[in-house]
């Protein structure tokens, strides 16, 4: 487990009974699998991509708790030393969850697998991901008829050229994040 400020980062594959139906369930919600292409998922199909993981050494996936209270999931794949590329989704009864994942996504990535490369893909059609992305300095690489493919870089710390101040504040039991992402001059 990584413990970040009130937030806890939980690996897949240390979840207990209760918390991987629960997985389960949000990758099955209409509101979360409509962007990731997939058929509902079985209990079966889903312990089995967790049993895949404790030996998988490219991927990471990771749920997400504030203050004991699941708020969504990161994850990480295709991982080697210069580049990652990440995804995220929040509780589907959650709203206003998207930033604070985004700040663990890159905090983990630049800070713990101190990658210089952080990519995302997303639906041409998933408007409220990109511009996330965007929202924190993502350059858009390429797309075709149906991804938008983003990148980041980092330099293998949080402190990348993209991102010059990271505030972060703890209020009451909410989080609240807020980004500065103006681009430093050369």
């Amino acid at each position: 487990m990584i413990k970040l400020a009130s937030v806890m980062l939980k690996d897949f594959t240390k979840l207990d009974q209760k918390e991987l139906e629960m997985v389960l369930q949000w990758r099955n919600d209409i509101r979360i699998k409509h962007f990731f292409l997939q058929k509902n998922i079985s209990l079966k199909e889903h312990l089995n991509f967790i049993e895949k993981l404790k030996n998988d050494k490219t991927k990471k996936y990771f749920l997400v708790f504030e203050n004991s209270k699941a708020i969504g999931v990161i994850d990480f794949v295709k991982i080697n030393e210069k580049a990652c590329e990440f995804g995220l989704y929040q509780n589907p009864n959650l709203k206003g969850y998207g930033k604070v994942l985004m700040k663990f996504v890159l905090e983990y990535a630049f800070d713990t697998l101190k990658v210089q490369n952080l990519k995302a893909r997303a639906f041409k059609d998933n408007e409220r991901a990109i511009n996330l992305y965007l929202s924190f300095n993502f350059s858009i690489e390429k797309s075709d008829e149906k991804m938008m493919y983003l990148s980041l870089n980092g330099g293998g710390a949080l402190k990348s050229s993209h991102l010059s101040t990271l505030y972060f504040y703890s209020f009451k039991s909410s989080l609240i994040f807020h980004a500065l992402t103006q681009k430093r001059a050369s």
